[in-house]
């Protein structure tokens, strides 16, 4: 189940951005559709190239045991990749908006991501040193 929590909220954020414009402007054609897939990549893609200079992406150490849950909270998320999806579609159209929707809706997701983790990580760390004689 745990390992299915990144992958799981990252779907609900995209999915819910990817509803609410196309609740606004429509369905999206298929050039739209192009054009959110490269988004999404590109955002995917380049903060991880340069996070592991271009190596193969592996983990050098595995999260603790409580890292698991934070990976599962997806509301904040997805609330504001909706927003995001909203704006974006109050001011653009065609291509540029749902690539713009693709990139700031991965953004967004990996944002959240790692500020949970920072917190996560800031509190572990309180807590350790205040369990230190």
């Amino acid at each position: 189940m745990s390992a299915s929590a990144a992958p799981h909220g990252y779907t609900l954020a995209l999915w819910t951005a990817t509803a609410v414009t196309s609740s606004d402007r429509g369905a999206p054609g298929k050039a739209d559709v192009l054009a959110l897939l490269a988004g999404a990549t590109c955002a995917f893609v380049a903060p991880a190239a340069v996070a592991h200079g271009g190596a193969p992406m592996m983990p050098r150490r595995s999260a603790p045991a409580g890292t698991r849950i934070w990976a599962a909270f997806h509301l904040p998320m997805a609330a504001c990749a909706a927003l995001a999806g909203l704006l974006l579609a109050r001011c653009c159209s065609g291509p540029l908006l749902w690539g713009l929707v693709g990139t700031t809706t991965t953004a967004v997701y990996l944002l959240g991501v790692s500020a949970q983790f920072l917190c996560f990580t800031v509190r572990r760390h309180r807590e350790t040193t205040d369990t230190r004689p």
